[in-house]
């Protein structure tokens, strides 16, 4: 499908009267970036990294692949037993030093035990070895994936009689490409010795580029100190999560995620059911400008269908409705809506000549009394938004009539000025969808000085965002509003990339809410799509400096 600026620049008269889409074309952005100093050290999003790319994973066996459990001991409290392997003498059994023998004699003394009683709970704990074969399996196929980048080791704390138990609870130890024991080493963690001793075997000159895996913070604490990456083993689905999002292009998955998902990039209730709407696909398109992937059909629409109400939204401007099909989880009936109606025109632009009569019905369904324009296209409904407003603000200017939208543009000033998005409205749960769409229109129109003059308020209040963390939405809306406008939003930027999900895509994000009965409206589709554009520019950023 061409593009919006190929469809804008085609010669025809119909396109003449519409600006081009300049929302997201390069634009001279403000000085804001962080100072060089702090960009030797950040890593970029995609393509190509600042750091060196991570090639060596070190990890824990005990509490992490294998586990046991001392819920059911008999002959000791697990109390009792944790202070007995937790003990100094115990660290010289793993460190080789004594024999298993030697150490529970010396413990039984330590600790006025009975030996016996020692014996028999080691006995019984043992007994509940397990392997994580699920996570084992995992871990193997990343390290396919990465087709040979990557090496993995093991590195523990462990007698060695423990370590042979567990050379035969799991067969298949070909994950590993060397494992380091404690009690061969002489060492245990969190000795720097030991890390050091790890590092010296397997050649690893530059530490950064390694990530040690351990249960225990404080041996994640000690192998950070010596430089490398650190993960502290909280659950198997979480470690691979992180894992992925360190080794692999975040880029090129959450494209791939799209992709795979193309015309399935479904809504869905706070803890209800999924629906198809037009409002997330305007959101898509807007940001990725990639029609491929969208679907304005419903769900049994062939791909040819779906494919022709792509094209009539390019060429013919209409009002829309949230919904594909019938509304879920609201009432009955819903009238079309602005907010749809002006996405669906920034993201698709049809002719002026089309476009101009919905711009005229939007001008004429305003308030009585406020003369500001609704949300729905319907008296019934006599509801107001800030947030909407921008984007009327946008399409209006779009079509070059900003003259057209004066009340509502003092009206976004006034509640940008005052901080009246801060909580969001009975439509958007949080404050970034409404920066997001002011660092939109603030771009898009270089030469308005009306809505430049927005544009240090609104880089003000995102400073005031900045590292406030929020759901995938919230953060990829203030990421791509902060880099639109030149904010640094680095912490942002990183958090971002810890919500991107093992499939590739991020977590649900919450776009918007019912205003009844302020039930959240969430999708993945959207944050991952923001999400692509918010990375691609950082790495851009980084590469240009």
């Amino acid at each position: 499908m061409p593009s919006r600026n190929f469809r804008f620049y085609q010669g025809s008269s119909d396109h003449d009267s519409a600006k081009p889409p300049l929302e997201n074309q390069s634009v001279q952005r403000p000085s804001f970036l962080p100072p060089k100093s702090y960009s030797e050290n950040a890593s970029s999003a995609a393509g190509e990294s600042k750091h060196p790319r991570v090639h060596t994973l070190i990890l824990d066996l005990g509490d992490v692949l294998f586990h046991w459990s001392t819920r059911d001991l008999e002959a000791l409290s697990p109390q009792t037993f944790h202070a007995i392997i937790l003990s100094p003498t115990w660290s010289r059994l793993e460190c080789g030093l004594i024999g298993e023998d030697e150490a529970i004699a010396n413990i039984a003394e330590e600790l006025s035990l009975d030996p016996i009683l020692i014996q028999e709970a080691f006995t019984q704990c043992r007994k509940t070895l397990r392997v994580d074969c699920e996570l084992v399996s995992q871990l193997t196929g990343l390290k396919e994936e990465m087709n040979g980048h990557l090496k993995v080791y093991a590195m523990t704390n462990i007698a060695k009689d423990d370590f042979a138990r567990l050379k035969t609870t799991l067969p298949d130890w070909s994950l590993f490409d060397g494992e380091f024991t404690s009690f061969d080493a002489g060492m245990t963690k969190p000795e720097l010795g030991y890390y050091k001793h790890v590092f010296d075997r397997i050649g690893l000159d530059d530490p950064s580029s390694a990530i040690f895996v351990d249960d225990k913070v404080d041996n994640v604490n000690a192998a950070r100190s010596l430089g490398t990456q650190g993960i502290v083993f909280e659950s198997p689905g979480s470690l691979l999560r992180r894992l992925r999002n360190q080794l692999l292009d975040p880029v090129a998955r959450a494209r791939q995620y799209m992709t795979r998902n193309a015309h399935r990039h479904t809504s869905c209730i706070e803890n209800g059911p999924e629906f198809r709407d037009v409002f997330s696909q305007f959101l898509i398109q807007w940001e990725l400008n990639d029609a491929s992937i969208l679907s304005l059909s419903p769900p049994d629409a062939s791909a040819a269908d779906i494919k022709a109400g792509i094209q009539q939204a390019c060429s013919e401007a209409r009002t829309w409705n949230y919904f594909i099909g019938n509304p879920v989880g609201t009432t009955k009936t819903l009238p079309d809506d602005v907010d749809s109606t002006a996405m669906a025109l920034l993201a698709f632009s049809p002719p002026a000549s089309s476009a101009n009569p919905i711009l005229d019905q939007i001008a004429a369904n305003r308030h009585e009394r406020d003369g500001l324009v609704y949300t729905y296209f319907c008296d019934k409904r006599p509801r107001v938004c800030p947030f909407v407003m921008v984007n009327v603000l946008r399409v209006f200017y779009h079509y070059n009539r900003g003259a057209d939208v004066k009340p509502e543009l003092e009206h976004v000033r006034r509640i940008l000025l005052n901080r009246g998005y801060i909580d969001g409205t009975n439509v958007y749960v949080s404050a970034e969808p409404f920066l997001y769409f002011l660092s939109c229109i603030i771009t898009a129109n270089p030469s308005a000085l009306e809505l430049q003059s927005l544009g240090e308020p609104t880089i003000t209040a995102l400073r005031e965002r900045v590292g406030r963390r929020g759901d995938s939405f919230a953060v990829a809306a203030r990421v791509l509003a902060c880099q639109k406008l030149g904010v640094w939003a680095q912490p942002d930027v990183e958090y971002l990339k810890e919500l991107q999900e093992c499939d590739g895509g991020w977590e649900i994000g919450w776009v918007c809410q019912f205003g009844r009965s302020r039930k959240k409206i969430g999708s993945r589709g959207v944050p991952t799509a923001w999400a692509i554009k918010a990375l691609e520019f950082e790495a851009q950023c980084w590469n240009i400096q």
